[in-house]
């Protein structure tokens, strides 16, 4: 097959030779579709520099950026390309037809497959300016002033001259991609919204998977099922509630309780692969291997948070969407969302797979700083958000704390240590909650590729600027 394909690609190279070498039409971005999935496609991008042509390669799925690959010995020879893509084991070559190139790939074993691609240079706001107008050289970062909406989110159009320090600050280096690929930035200062800022063509109606936010959102399920006597005792032996699940009776499984699954303390094999693999995560997780004595360390493990799903549907009768629905996300007037994927048999995946709006990620913060109200009602009990968000457990990370379901972060602003409680979703799925600056951040990105934690550490550089007691006394 080897023989075939080269002959192939050579008679179209002395072809392309023959033409006018001018391939100004071919610069720009080109569309070309996923084989089985219609929400995805490819995109090439080809530019020229010093006479010299380079392509690079995205994935986006509904318009968004999902990820890059390569594109390597990219040829134009008057209307005539031809490029390569390595990890797919192919060779692209086509003829310019207006806007569209007419051809199609030569994958090594595999008979020609006829590939159009059309030019599609709007896209360029998704995958490469995280603004469009920031390709511009003289381009200057002015704040978008947050919309009014109807979904009980109060804006502020005025800024005081330390948060637009902060926000002068930060947004800037995100633009710059300092922090990698941040999709959303939210600020809210005493319950209102001062800062929403999104990039890469995402807007505040566009669902974002918040990725591990859900196994926070699963603790303020628990708290609202314990508020309505729905769940008594976080002592309860696990086993108890699963007596079809023999294995749990046996020590030292016969003393993982409630508690030792919110706390990440459990003590089961994680075998987070095997799990988000298996048919039913569920009967995995409930089987698995005790490796440490319950409530003796902490393993971060995304089986405990589907357990406690389980358990909901058990206390409730209800599954915990259903009784998200009811008792969280109404009171919230959180009416837009996706838990629908990796659902199985009802049961939606309890470790990551909710997907929300920035701003209603905004409310779930803005609930729990406020001890659990909501527009003056009390949704999760104070008691609850108090014992819920406290420190329980020392991590793998020093200075990283546990407690049910949220993180414990300490940042040090200017020497002066700030406590957080801290929803983490990976790839920069973020709500921080500061509760002596009544302040609540909260982030979306695609740092799936990079350091998904970045912006931590530049939110942590300039949130003394938040700090209204501490500004005040400086100016003084």
């Amino acid at each position: 097959m080897k023989k075939p394909l080269a002959i192939i690609i050579l008679l179209f190279l002395l072809m392309s030779c023959a033409r006018h070498n001018s391939g100004s039409g071919f610069i720009g971005f080109w569309e070309g579709p996923h084989p089985e999935n219609p929400q995805w496609k490819f995109y090439i991008q080809l530019e020229i520099t010093d006479e010299t042509y380079s392509a690079k390669g995205y994935w986006a799925e509904n318009n968004f950026y999902q990820s890059s690959f390569n594109v390597e010995q990219a040829n134009i020879n008057g209307d005539s390309i031809s490029f390569q893509i390595p990890g797919w084991n192919c060779m692209y070559s086509g003829v310019l037809n207006n806007n569209s190139i007419n051809g199609g790939f030569y994958c090594e074993g595999e008979p020609f497959d006829s590939v159009c691609l059309g030019k599609n240079n709007e896209i360029e706001n998704h995958l490469i300016y995280p603004k469009p107008e920031c390709k511009n050289p003289d381009f200057s970062y002015k704040r978008a002033i947050p919309a009014g909406s109807d979904d009980q989110i109060k804006t502020s159009n005025s800024l005081s001259t330390n948060d637009s320090l902060f926000i002068y600050a930060l947004i800037p280096e995100i633009i710059n991609g300092d922090y990698g690929r941040i999709n959303s930035f939210l600020l809210f200062k005493n319950n209102k919204l001062i800062c929403e800022e999104y990039f890469f063509g995402y807007s505040p109606t566009d669902l974002h998977p918040i990725e591990s936010c859900t196994k926070s959102i699963t603790s303020l399920l628990m708290g609202i099922a314990k508020d309505k006597n729905l769940i008594t005792n976080l002592n309860e032996p696990v086993f108890k509630i699963f007596p079809e699940y023999s294995n749990l009776s046996n020590a030292p499984a016969n003393t993982i309780t409630v508690k030792h699954l919110l706390t990440m303390t459990s003590g089961f094999d994680p075998q987070n692969d095997q799990l988000f693999q298996s048919e039913n995560r569920i009967d995995y997780a409930l089987k698995r291997k005790i490796i440490n004595q319950p409530g003796s360390t902490f393993t971060y493990d995304g089986g405990n948070t589907e357990i406690l799903g389980a358990i909901l549907k058990k206390k409730t009768g209800l599954f915990a969407d259903e009784f998200a629905t009811d008792y969280l996300f109404k009171p919230l007037e959180i009416t837009n969302f996706n838990w629908e994927i990796n659902k199985q048999n009802g049961y939606p995946s309890m470790a990551g797979a909710l997907h929300l709006r920035p701003r209603d990620m905004g409310k779930l913060g803005i609930l729990v700083l406020n001890k659990g109200t909501f527009l003056g009602e009390q949704v999760v009990s104070k008691d609850w958000i108090t014992e819920s968000t406290s420190v329980k457990t020392n991590t793998h990370i020093p200075g990283d704390d546990y407690s049910y379901q949220w993180w414990n972060l300490h940042f040090k602003s200017e020497n002066k240590i700030y406590d957080c409680i801290w929803a983490n979703g990976w790839g920069s799925q973020f709500i921080y909650i500061f509760p002596e600056l009544k302040v609540v951040i909260v982030t979306t990105g695609h740092n799936y590729e990079g350091d998904s934690w970045a912006i931590t550490d530049g939110i942590s550089k300039y949130l003394y600027l938040l700090d209204d007691e501490k500004t005040m006394k400086n100016e003084d």
